[in-house]
């Protein structure tokens, strides 16, 4: 994963660590999902400020893969397996709070999963996220990306750390193999 900063805050350690965690868990939740894909794995910035230096300030961990057009079935069917997955490897669930949307929500340590299915119609978007709590970063932090983010390397200023010749113009890639299970 690329490293954020100078890592030497207890936050950037913090952020190092549930940046990590993410990158070990969404593959796995995406996989039950029946998807290979992510849309997003990246440190983002609890602020509106498009300045990179204030965005960095505070900021959080976020990871998403989802598809549009998802009729409710399978929306549910999705959310199902999601959910049994999640449940077998650690996270506990919530009850959903989030409306029509919101089809599962789960925590682990700090982390909170959700499913949400942007419609109550026929078929929408569906999503997979996990998002953790915002952290308060010393001066000179930059956020990062992972390298599993399809936007890794690009030249966002957001982003000063990321390796320029690893961007893949916004290609999807492809997740790790998983860890073959102990025996």
């Amino acid at each position: 994963m690329n490293t954020p900063g100078t890592g030497d805050s207890d936050a950037e350690r913090t952020s190092t660590a549930r940046g990590a965690l993410i990158e070990e868990l969404m593959p796995g939740l995406v996989r039950a999902a029946g998807w290979d894909t992510l849309s997003n794995l990246r440190e983002r910035s609890c602020t509106d400020s498009p300045d990179p230096e204030r965005a960095a300030a505070s900021t959080r961990w976020f990871a998403s893969s989802g598809r549009g057009d998802v009729r409710r079935a399978e929306a549910e069917s999705v959310t199902e397996a999601v959910r049994e997955h999640a449940e077998s490897t650690g996270w506990t669930p919530h009850e959903s709070t989030g409306g029509p949307r919101l089809l599962y929500a789960a925590s682990r340590d700090d982390l909170t999963l959700v499913v949400r299915y942007a419609t109550t119609a026929d078929e929408g978007p569906l999503s997979v996220e996990i998002s953790t709590p915002c952290l308060d970063m010393p001066s000179g932090h930059t956020m990062t990306r992972s390298e599993l983010d399809p936007r890794y390397g690009s030249s966002d200023p957001m982003y000063p750390n990321d390796d320029r010749s690893e961007f893949t113009n916004e290609q999807v890639k492809q997740l790790p193999e998983p860890e073959p299970l102990p025996e």
